[in-house]
């Protein structure tokens, strides 16, 4: 009986891997929702006001996909911005994953039938990894997400293995998705470290990353939806923490893979909205006023989400690190970008002025926010989609 059940989900994933891919055109992708990507209600679309249709989710080795992924070989597809990764239904008890890692340690997250669970740790190069284990036997779900950034390497992978069962057609999305592009704060660099970790060294932050709390994956859980991020932690608009002006975040947001300038992301899938977290980089570490090159490229940024994403709500947001002068600064420029977009008739591009500056009890690893600070930018930003979206 345990071979039949292998078959099963052989066939099952070799008909899945047809679905869907980032190398395939739009039209083969987002055409009429079906089971397999899902629809909105028709409430949260009236109450939207004319947003975008659901995003159609990438489907590729029996699984969906959360995030960019690269799937030029679609039997083993690679990933790597934070919180990417997949969701698989099965039939059975357990679940494993073969994983191939170029990071030394990278760290994801599991959750089982809606619960969140304890983070494992892959090694570099391949491994078997179980996602669930000694379940009652039924129909199962397990997501796992990436907390690790996309520059300390990337992840493929390789298998699914369910031993005593098999694997299902994975569940439909929400058909709610916000874009979200930023830096370190983004990413969740150190969230879950303390005031104790403010001089650790960065490898002490990265181990203390978790994707999974950070503000914009805490908003997208209470707002129904599901979140892509685009970040990395020191790339600012125009000049990066370091004060080089090499692969700032205008630069790489067209990647699939962070590290690789190839293969670019097709845009196929359009998030209701889009935001906008950059500038903290671009002005710190005594680096002072990036001067008008910030807004102007902050405006080709803007420009380029609105050529992918016609319909979108974007979101510009700053913080909540920055205080004083260099906060008011770049708020200037981005506020200054905004309107110059909207006076150009762009009338659903925003600045949210409202990320407070955290206070010293809300440090965690290098002064970044902690889950505190964390669930507080995520409260904020929930009211204001909730409001612009009527979600």
């Amino acid at each position: 009986m345990k071979s039949k059940h292998r078959n099963l989900a052989v066939t099952q994933t070799l008909v899945a891997l047809a679905l869907l891919g980032c190398g395939s055109s739009p039209a083969e992708t987002a055409g009429t929702p079906d089971a397999e990507t899902g629809t909105p209600d028709a409430g949260s679309m009236a109450e939207g006001g004319g947003q975008p249709p659901a995003p159609a989710g990438v489907v590729a080795a029996g699984v969906r996909w959360f995030g960019r992924v690269d799937t030029t070989d679609p039997t083993k597809p690679r990933f790597a911005w934070s919180g990417t990764g997949f969701v698989a239904r099965f039939s059975g008890t357990s679940l494993t994953a073969q994983l191939a890692v170029t990071g030394a340690n990278e760290i994801f997250k599991t959750v089982v039938d809606g619960a969140p669970q304890p983070t494992f740790t892959a090694a570099a190069g391949q491994g078997m990894y179980p996602l669930a284990s000694a379940l009652s036997a039924g129909v199962h779900t397990v997501e796992v997400y990436r907390q690790t950034e996309g520059p300390q390497g990337e992840t493929q992978l390789l298998a699914l293995t369910v031993p005593d069962g098999a694997l299902m057609d994975p569940p439909a999305g929400p058909g709610r998705l916000i874009e979200v592009i930023g830096d370190s704060i983004t990413c969740g660099y150190g969230d879950l470290g303390t005031s104790a970790d403010l001089n650790a060294t960065g490898d002490r932050c990265f181990a203390t990353e978790s994707h999974w709390d950070a503000y914009e994956s805490v908003a997208a859980r209470a707002l129904g939806a599901e979140v892509s991020t685009i970040a990395a932690s020191g790339r600012g608009v125009v000049r990066n923490y370091g004060g080089d002006t090499t692969g700032t975040m205008p630069m790489v947001y067209a990647r699939t893979l962070t590290n690789g300038a190839t293969p670019t992301w097709d845009f196929h899938i359009e998030p209701q909205a889009v935001v906008i977290n950059l500038g903290t980089n671009d002005i710190s570490n005594n680096k002072g006023d990036p001067g008008v090159a910030f807004r102007d490229t902050y405006v080709a940024l803007l420009e380029t989400v609105r050529t992918n994403y016609p319909d979108a709500l974007i979101v510009g947001i700053i913080g909540p690190l920055l205080g004083g002068g260099e906060l008011t600064t770049i708020q200037g420029y981005i506020q200054s970008a905004v309107d110059m977009r909207n006076a150009a008739g762009d009338t659903k591009v925003e600045f949210f002025n409202q990320i407070t500056t955290q206070t010293s009890d809300k440090f965690a690893c290098q002064y970044h926010p902690n889950l505190a600070e964390n669930m507080l930018m995520a409260d904020q930003l929930t009211a204001e989609l909730k409001a612009k979206l009527g979600w």
